[in-house]
């Protein structure tokens, strides 16, 4: 299984997005969500978030989660504290703890990785529309 996710922010504080493509087997879900106004940093943790809470559970295999941010990967797999952030983190660190295995990967932010760009787009189309939506792509 595998999570990608990606944060966008207009401004910073400013209205925000979040998009997340997940893959298991042969499906795909997207997720993108309008978050109102937000920070960089609590877009991409929220694009994580909705990840989360879409996997069907149980969950019984190793998710391995793709991220441009190295924030979350501090705040989530390294230890940082994260106060500014504090009770998202925990609410994702709840849902993590359930789960059998996670392995973090960093990607290089717009550089053409293929779904690190196709959540960035699902974060902006998010906040251009003002609007959130989920679907099963395949």
């Amino acid at each position: 299984m595998h999570l990608w996710s990606d944060g966008a922010c207009s401004g910073n504080p400013g209205p925000a997005g979040a998009g997340t493509v997940l893959l298991y087997g042969d499906h795909r879900r997207e997720i993108s969500t309008f978050l109102g106004e937000g920070t960089n940093n609590v877009a991409e943790l929220w694009a994580v978030l909705q990840g989360l809470e879409a996997l069907r559970q149980p969950v019984s295999r190793t998710l391995a989660v793709h991220t441009d941010s190295k924030y979350v990967i501090g705040v989530l797999a390294r230890g940082w504290k994260g106060k500014a952030n504090a009770d998202l983190i925990a609410r994702i660190r709840g849902r993590l703890a359930g789960l059998p295995r996670v392995i973090w990967h960093w990607v290089r932010g717009h550089e053409g990785v293929e779904l690190n760009e196709r959540c960035d787009l699902l974060a902006r189309q998010a906040i251009e529309s003002r609007s959130s939506k989920s679907e099963v792509v395949s």
